[in-house]
């Protein structure tokens, strides 16, 4: 029995489908392979990784002549802590590689015009997210000096300090700021979908202050005013500086008006 062409062109679809859906599977798994095999890898230098996460500890408490301890308040617990430092490695060593899987996957999809603003977009957003995680880092320091602030009142108090924990709070502080980074790149999207507008962005500039603000409040892991004002002071400078991007793109979009 011969098929309609209506019944051709849905086997054709259900067939080119299946085909995207096997080489997204065929992605994720390689990318997930690469973490598990870096991860391995980075056992072997889990314990200069773990230096790196403990010196804004180390400095907070430089000269406080407070008697501080790790200690594992489960056996199992040093196995996590090497665990998570393991996979958090693995992941930024095979980052460039995850990318590269995931553009393989959408490039396809994109015509010449659409890829063209991917080849800075992608650049930025990575140098945004490590000068995001840089910040936090210098800043985890200061934060913590300020909470070792209130230890000192109590000259008999000894700190004991669960690894697992400060490890995952150093993560988040990074991970955050990195994130929050990215705002110049979520404003120049919403402006190219055109959302937002730079005269929209000059006028309310006052409600992007209270609205950075509260969202450093939110998000901050340590509360503390310090690093609420580190993060919202950078960003906001982000937000202005993407008021000029915006303005570019405005530009660039109208040129492309009247050229056509």
């Amino acid at each position: 029995m011969s098929t309609t062409p209506l019944e051709q062109h849905d086997d054709d679809k259900r067939m080119e489908l299946s085909e995207h859906l096997a080489e997204l599977r065929t992605r994720i798994m390689r990318s997930i392979l690469y973490v598990v095999v870096a991860s391995g890898l980075s056992y072997y230098g889990v314990r200069p990784i773990y230096d790196f996460f403990y010196q804004p500890m180390d400095r907070a408490l430089k000269g406080s002549h407070i008697e501080f301890k790790i200690v594992f308040p489960h056996f199992t617990e040093a196995f996590f802590v090497v665990l998570q430092i393991c996979v958090v490695a693995g992941l930024l060593i095979v980052s460039p590689l995850v990318i590269l899987e995931m553009w393989g996957f959408i490039r396809p999809a994109l015509t010449r015009k659409e890829r063209r603003p991917l080849r800075w977009i992608v650049p930025m957003s990575i140098v945004l997210f490590i000068s995001g995680a840089s910040l936090a880092y210098w800043v985890a320091q200061y934060a913590m000096n300020w909470f070792i602030g209130y230890v000192k009142l109590f000259p008999e108090a000894v700190l004991y300090q669960d690894p697992r924990t400060y490890v995952l709070f150093v993560l988040k502080l990074m991970a955050i700021f990195g994130v929050v980074f990215q705002l110049p790149l979520a404003l120049m999207f919403l402006a190219w979908a055109g959302l937002l507008k730079s005269q929209t962005m000059k006028q309310y500039w006052r409600h992007a202050i209270v609205g950075i603000a509260f969202g450093g409040l939110m998000v901050t892991p340590s509360n503390d005013v310090f690093t609420m004002l580190m993060m919202v002071i950078p960003v906001f400078t982000l937000y202005l500086g993407s008021i000029g991007l915006v303005q570019i793109m405005e530009r660039s979009r109208m040129k492309r008006a009247s050229d056509a």
